[in-house]
């Protein structure tokens, strides 16, 4: 059986005022972000991980709570490292980050 990459990490909202998400997140959401990755023409590509939030009740702009990301593919996310400061997209847009804890294989 195949392992799978869980990310632990703090996961954090932007405010609106801060170009960040006008309404809050669910306990289950799936953000882009931006890991370094890059297309073939070198423009930025985004690579897309489910966000499980620890406790029940929904992430509201400018809040942070701990939580465990689950990327799509794991292969683009193995050089990220405990510590890492990732922007969380909306499309194009900023709406986040996640602060690593810690990486988990399961």
């Amino acid at each position: 059986m195949r392992q799978r990459l869980l990310i632990r990490a703090v996961v954090r909202l932007l405010m609106p005022e801060e170009g960040g998400s006008q309404g809050p997140m669910g306990k289950e959401f799936r953000p882009n972000w931006n890991i370094g990755s890059r297309a073939d023409d070198g423009q930025m590509a985004l690579d897309g991980g489910f966000v499980t939030l620890d406790d029940a009740g929904p992430l509201v702009p400018g809040q942070e709570k701990e939580a465990v990301i689950e990327p799509l593919l794991s292969e683009p996310w193995l050089h990220v490292a405990q510590g890492m400061e990732i922007p969380m997209h909306a499309g194009a847009r900023v709406i986040g980050s996640a602060r690593v804890l810690e990486i988990v294989w399961a």
